[in-house]
């Protein structure tokens, strides 16, 4: 059993965004991660698909525009969305408010994914060359170039 009070838990920061890690995947017979996520305007996640975990999203505050396949969908607070795994996905926070969901995956560690992200990739551009191996080691692939340059 886990009990983390508002903003408890492990707390890094992934490109863009702050993600602060709830429930990791190893404290779960499933293999379930927990995250919350704060998006700051103009901060986003290119499209890209994850070979294991299937991931939800909560919207608690703000919007965003998450593309799913070849659409683009405005998700606002309250809205829910479930992306199955090998599925395209991504989102940008196009609004000038800051944007936070929760957002959980099973099946895979994602979680271990973010922490490395936080601890390789502190330097923006001069880190980005790591990039590639790190999503590659945790099943993601990349469906379009990430922009030049990441917010932050």
């Amino acid at each position: 059993m886990t009990i983390l009070r508002n903003r408890e838990g492990q707390n890094l920061k992934v490109l863009s965004d702050t993600i602060c890690i709830k429930l990791k995947s190893m404290q779960s017979p499933n293999q379930m991660a927990v995250v919350t996520v704060d998006v700051p305007p103009g901060g986003f996640v290119p499209p890209h698909t994850h070979n294991q975990e299937e991931e939800s999203y909560y919207v608690l505050e703000g919007s965003m525009v998450m593309k799913i396949g070849n659409e683009e969908f405005e998700i606002e607070s309250g809205d829910f969305v479930h992306i199955p795994p090998n599925t395209v996905h991504g989102y940008q926070n196009n609004s000038d408010r800051a944007l936070r969901f929760l957002a959980w995956t099973v099946g895979g560690a994602i979680d271990e994914f973010f922490i490395e992200m936080d601890r390789e990739i502190r330097e923006i551009p001069d880190d980005l060359s790591k990039l590639p191996a790190i999503i590659e080691r945790y099943g993601i692939a990349m469906t379009e170039p990430a922009p030049p340059a990441i917010p932050g």
